[in-house]
């Protein structure tokens, strides 16, 4: 590639089509909740990921690893899907319960958000709590980027937007990039509203459907920032792994 490269924002799962993200790095951003689980379960050692899309891709690939230690996680509209073993909470995805395992998972937005971007040159799984890894590993990378906000059914919400605008400044900032005008606004909502996201995001419908649930302690959780250098990747075969030290694993 010749000249800066640039990084772009969806804003949301509906918005992704193979030619937008072709031939780019794609990092898909679901901060509430389901990409914040999937950093979780990878930095506590489970060994891989598999997202899927529907209910019963899940109990299909739950059979096809039948003999291994699965565990079924996810939701459906907020809610832990019956027969799982696991919801979309990233505090139940702790070391001793996730640790060597296959987690397969659906979630009503994230999932999709992930399968939809398979034509992307890589994929990587961003939240606040790795933001700046996964940042260095798309810099490193050296393609045109797109933040892919999974929003929440097909609409834009704040929560992944702000994380957005956080990755798309630390690629402006520390590594050079020039931004599409939907970075640039995602990236100034982020720099209005950095010193206090959770006030920032108070009187938003997402974030106040997960406070009526009693989520709290998911919030605070997930509103942390990179206290993970874990970058899990999704590769050729539809799983996603923690990249390697040395970025191998990231091409598809």
């Amino acid at each position: 590639m010749s000249g800066k490269p640039t990084v772009d924002v969806a804003i949301a799962a509906g918005e992704v089509t193979p030619e937008r993200v072709s031939q780019r790095s794609v990092a898909v951003i679901d901060v509430f909740r389901a990409t914040s689980v999937i950093v979780e379960a990878i930095h506590n050692g489970a060994a891989r990921v598999i997202p899927v899309v529907t209910v019963g891709d899940a109990l299909a690939m739950r059979e096809r690893f039948a003999g291994e230690r699965v565990l079924l996680g996810g939701e459906r509209n907020t809610v832990k899907i019956e027969g799982f073993d696991k919801d979309n909470s990233p505090l139940a995805y702790t070391r001793a319960d996730v640790g060597g395992a296959t987690i397969v998972f659906t979630t009503t937005n994230g999932t999709r958000a992930i399968y939809n971007s398979r034509g992307a040159h890589a994929i990587y799984v961003a939240a606040f709590i790795n933001m700046s890894a996964v940042c260095a590993a798309l810099a490193a990378a050296g393609r045109d980027v797109v933040l892919v906000c999974s929003g929440r059914d097909d609409r834009f919400t704040a929560e992944d937007g702000l994380c957005a605008g956080a990755m798309a400044d630390v690629l402006a900032a520390r590594y050079g990039y020039g931004t599409t005008d939907i970075a640039e606004v995602m990236q100034r909502m982020w720099l209005e509203g950095r010193d206090d996201v959770k006030r920032r995001l108070s009187t938003t419908y997402h974030y106040n459907d997960i406070v009526r649930r009693g989520y709290f302690a998911d919030i605070d959780f997930c509103l942390q920032r990179d206290i993970y250098d874990t970058v899990p990747c999704y590769d050729a075969m539809g799983e996603i792994r923690k990249l390697n030290s040395d970025g191998t694993g990231n091409e598809r």
